[in-house]
């Protein structure tokens, strides 16, 4: 999106470290490549080396940066916990990473308006024991929730189990702070829960990946953390009678908070994997975990029992449990939750996709992967948030084998096509970044693209905040 001959970019660095000096102390700027490389990956294990990292600490900080990298046409990708599994935290052009990790306060918890302020630093698992002091909780939780930070889940616009019922970042977010590409900084929404003066700039920053701005503060609402839940575990032997499942569920008139499925690939690999899973059941198709909750004990357990029987009727069932108490439901949430890590143990190479589909449908994307699979080299798991139709699919390859590396990429356009075709989204919450970057044509049209990125030129006219995301052109 720049114009005009630059200069090499070792003088270009050399400069905006200079001109860095006076607003940042030595331990804020890391150089030396053994430091750097820290700060190189994130969960899809690509590696890009940046030419500097930077660690600012306030907002003043950032817009300090900002200024300077666009005096000196440097580069930046913000970065937070790195847990992305779409590369839209990797410097894929080089310049500068600037780390947020140590924005990391929690400002304040507003019970009477229930609201938080945060900086994007903060850990997702850290704001929730904060919260747990006040019965309160943040819904959207993803599953790095140790790692991730409440910065890149409003870049990503994360999701996971809750989502069915809460819903997405997105619906949490009341405003931001926000330093733009030039180093101003704008403030976007507020505290209100109704604004409908001027555009909605907090829906457009949320799920941006960092490519218009980087967020220096977060105002989120909050929910009463409910009193109780129950989970349950069925097992069924065809991938369709899951999609039954969860249509019987809803036009049951029940919501889950969750309803997660594993597929028999799946099951297997993560009872390889972890200790204490014989609970797991090898010779189902799918395994579905449902989670509701609520505060009062006697609706809660009446709605598990509703569902419970619900699901004792349905066609496939071949097993169908409430787990007998917390203990239990944990270790079947932390099967879900260990599943990618379980699949990356193998140590093969693997593609992810993160397609969305219709609810109703996810489960025949699930069959129409497997039939697709059927006589290929590769291995292929499915997973995901079947609530909401959130489908993850890991292929799995030898890169030094030729014939399996073509199978898994010709795989991955059948799969991304096939979703378009059920009228499905290429990504439910991991974002485009460099993964689905060169795959975008398959469902937006030249027109949609265009529009895109007439966004990103009227807020990078230079385009140096994460270069290299979301477009296809890039590198």
């Amino acid at each position: 999106m720049s114009g005009g001959p630059k200069r090499p970019i070792k003088d270009r660095i050399a400069g905006f470290l200079r001109d860095l000096k006076p607003f940042l102390r030595d331990e804020q700027i890391i150089v030396d490549r053994d430091g750097m490389s820290h700060f190189c990956y994130d969960a899809t294990e690509l590696r890009f080396m940046p030419d500097v990292v930077l660690l600012p600490t306030s907002t003043a900080q950032v817009s300090e940066i900002m200024r300077l990298s666009y005096a000196h046409d440097v580069a930046v990708t913000p970065q937070g916990g790195r847990t992305g599994l779409s590369g839209g935290a990797l410097p894929v052009n080089g310049g500068a990473v600037l780390s947020l990790v140590r924005m990391n306060r929690i400002i304040e918890i507003d019970r009477k308006n229930m609201q938080i302020v945060v900086e994007p630093g903060v850990i997702a698992s850290d704001l929730q024991e904060a919260l747990k002091a006040y019965n309160l909780f943040f819904p959207p939780d993803p599953s790095s929730t140790v790692e991730s930070t409440l910065g890149g889940n409003v870049a990503e616009n994360a999701g996971y189990t809750r989502a069915v019922k809460y819903g997405v970042t997105r619906d949490y977010v009341l405003g931001l702070e926000v330093v733009l590409p030039g180093g101003e900084v704008v403030n976007a929404g507020g505290h209100t829960v109704k604004n409908v003066t001027g555009y909605d700039l907090v829906a457009l920053m949320v799920g941006s990946e960092g490519t218009l701005g980087i967020v220096t503060k977060i105002i989120c609402k909050i929910l009463p953390k409910p009193a109780f839940r129950r989970t349950l575990v069925f097992y069924l032997d065809d991938l369709i009678g899951a999609a039954d499942l969860v249509v019987a569920i809803f036009e049951g008139g029940i919501t889950p908070c969750a309803i997660e499925f594993m597929d028999k690939t799946s099951i297997g690999c993560v009872s390889d994997y972890l200790a204490g899973t014989e609970v797991l059941r090898k010779d189902a198709e799918v395994m579905v975990l449902i989670e509701v909750d609520g505060n009062h004990e006697a609706a809660t357990h009446e709605e598990a029992e509703r569902v419970l029987l619900l699901g004792r009727k349905m066609a496939g069932v071949i097993e169908a449990r409430l787990t007998s108490d917390d203990g239990e439901a944990e270790r079947f949430w932390r099967i879900r939750r260990e599943t990618l890590p379980a699949l990356k143990s193998l140590g093969k190479d693997h593609l992810e996709a993160d397609v969305v589909v219709p609810r109703y449908r996810l489960p025949y994307l699930a069959r129409a992967i497997k039939e697709a699979a059927a006589g290929k080299k590769v291995n292929v798991a499915t997973y995901g948030h079947a609530g909401d139709g959130n489908l993850h699919v890991t292929i799995q390859y030898r890169k030094r084998n030729f014939a399996e590396l073509q199978e898994a990429n010709e795989l991955l356009v059948d799969i991304y096509r096939k979703t378009v075709d059920m009228e499905g989204k290429l990504t439910g919450e991991h974002g485009v970044g460099i993964t689905v970057r060169d795959y975008l044509k398959v469902q937006m049209t030249p027109e949609e693209i265009g529009l895109m990125k007439r966004i990103k030129q009227a807020f990078d006219p230079k385009g140096l905040l994460n270069p290299g995301k979301i477009f296809p052109e890039g590198p």
